[in-house]
């Protein structure tokens, strides 16, 4: 299975605009996370090492987030030796969920070349995506479909609401056909935070923490997966300030775990 990469039921599907102050709780910075093997299911084929980084920010700029993931890991197969990716994904996104501007690149020989770009923006009560590059196709979804910084609001509003289960329909821009459902399970908060974080710690000490178990199920699919199988499963710790830690990623046959370990704070930049 092609790497999906995203930094993360019972009840009905979101629908309308988030209130203003669950934008209020996420902290712009930069996170560097180490890139593990957590399990692997075994066999000839089967993922014997893994090792990366991952760097992510999200700055909150004239009143919109923007985002940048970056991505180098090197996975070790039993049989055809070690496979290297580096990924770039930057987002441009309105917390009313209105505007998603993205971008993906993919490294060669030293350098960014695009692999997938498009925007999408609200009309009609509809919300159109259009892809630019590497054609040109349009699509229109319902005004629940959430992007990623939305995503992360209605989770961490979920939590601070003591709700345990949520399902949303979500586009992350990874992908052309990058259109979920997302089945997530919230546990009670605890005090987790790792000892080994680098950087402005004061981000998370003290902070709630939050576990998110999430299962991702393709809407377009591009697998011969059995139906009700998710496409992938992630489960990971917010803290309810929107900085996340223990990133664990299920591909079905391997797990990689992603560990915070360092912190940056970001400042909001005002508009020009």
């Amino acid at each position: 299975m092609r790497l999906s990469f995203k930094i993360f039921c019972c009840c009905a599907l979101f629908s309308g605009a988030l209130p203003v102050h669950s934008e209020e709780r996420l902290v712009s910075h930069q996170a560097v996370y180490d890139i593990a093997l957590a399990s692997t299911a075994g066999g000839a084929a089967s993922v014997v090492s893994a090792k990366g980084k991952m760097r992510y920010s999200i700055q909150k700029v004239c009143g919109q987030w923007r985002t940048e993931s970056v991505f180098s890991l090197d996975i070790g197969y039993e049989l055809s030796g070690l496979d290297t990716t580096n990924w770039k994904q930057t987002t441009r996104e309105s917390a009313d969920g209105c505007l998603f501007d993205f971008e993906v690149f993919v490294r060669e020989k030293g350098k960014d070349r695009k692999s997938l770009a498009g925007s999408a923006a609200c009309k009609d009560n509809k919300k159109v995506l259009r892809l630019s590059y590497p054609v040109q196709s349009e699509a229109v979804f319902p005004q629940n479909v959430l992007f990623p910084v939305q995503q992360t609001l209605r989770l961490l509003e979920s939590a601070s609401s003591a709700e345990r289960n949520v399902s949303v329909y979500v586009y992350d821009g990874t992908r052309p056909e990058a259109l979920y459902s997302m089945n997530t399970f919230i546990s009670i908060p605890d005090r987790f935070h790792s000892d080994s974080v680098l950087g402005d710690v004061d981000l998370i000490l003290g902070k709630k923490a939050y576990r998110f178990d999430t299962a991702f199920f393709e809407e377009f699919k591009t697998t011969d997966l059995p139906d009700g199988t998710p496409y992938y499963e992630v489960s990971l710790y917010y803290y309810d300030n929107g900085i996340s830690d223990k990133i664990v990623q299920n591909f079905n046959s391997y797990r990689l775990v992603s560990t915070l370990t360092e912190l940056r704070r970001l400042p909001e930049l005002p508009c020009l």
